[in-house]
């Protein structure tokens, strides 16, 4: 039996730009032996509420994209544009979320998971009995005044999630979150992955060398070619929503896995 078809995001009404576009971007860096361009003529728009991942080899410039949707890079040539407005530093509107859950050790889970309402002056009181609901919802109860120490890799991947979001993001921008993760665990923070972005409505753009991980989350994966790193293809994914453990059990899962697959060995010659 075939999943059901999702329901995707609604198509914008005439007019109205893209959440995210990333229009024409190039990126040289300065090297030793001369220039090296990392991106070349990434086009690429991302709707409210939509989850992208984007799949190439290593090397291939995907990082760097988040970089320049973060406000952290500026392109050498084309532009970032949120919301209508050209990305020129980071803001509050866009969450970024690294590979490893960086925690200042000498504060409590819950007093890094505040942090970021700590710097911009928000409600402190406010904050913590948010962060503290938030928590719980991610299995954390019962550690909001741990030390970070404490804590096990998907742990404080979830915690640094909460963390993300306490900004009230409209775009999340995630490199590798679950990289480092054992396979279990890494399962385990999709699914709450999924659950977290289909009940905040929040944006995704994740980045991962998994095309399971791509599959199961993403309405739509981006194939990227080596370096130089351009767009090779974007496959919709129409699996139905919310997915669970069922979903990776689907023959439409295994089909889409394998055309993802397929177009990243044709441009990576990796088999």
């Amino acid at each position: 039996m075939h999943a059901a078809l999702a329901e995707r995001p609604a198509p914008r009404p005439g007019g109205t730009p893209p959440l995210m576009r990333f229009d024409a971007i190039r990126h040289d860096f300065d090297t030793a032996g001369g220039s090296l361009r990392a991106l070349d003529r990434i086009s690429l728009d991302i709707d409210r509420s939509e989850f992208v991942a984007v799949v190439g080899s290593s090397g291939c410039g995907k990082s760097t994209l988040l970089r320049i949707a973060a406000g952290l890079l500026a392109p050498s040539e084309g532009r970032a544009v949120f919301s209508g407005t050209p990305v020129s530093a980071p803001r509050p509107e866009i969450g970024m979320i690294f590979q490893d859950a960086v925690m200042l050790p000498w504060f409590s889970v819950i007093e890094n998971v505040v942090l970021p309402v700590r710097i911009a002056g928000g409600d402190m009181a406010a904050a913590r009995r948010e962060a503290a609901e938030r928590l719980d919802l991610v299995g954390l109860a019962g550690f909001h005044d741990a030390a970070p120490g404490a804590l096990s890799g998907g742990m404080r991947q979830r915690a640094s999630i909460v963390r993300a979001l306490m900004m009230k993001p409209r775009l999340l921008l995630m490199d590798e979150p679950f990289g480092a993760l054992d396979a279990l665990t890494r399962e385990r923070m999709n699914i709450e992955l999924a659950r977290i972005a289909e009940e905040s409505g929040i944006a995704v753009l994740l980045i991962t060398h998994s095309i399971s991980e791509a599959v199961f989350l993403a309405d739509r994966v981006v194939v990227m070619t080596p370096r130089p790193g351009r767009i090779a293809e974007e496959i919709a994914v129409p699996l139905a929503r919310p997915r669970s453990e069922r979903t990776l059990l689907e023959p439409d899962f295994a089909a889409i896995c394998h055309r993802v697959r397929r177009h990243f060995q044709s441009e990576t010659g990796i088999e």
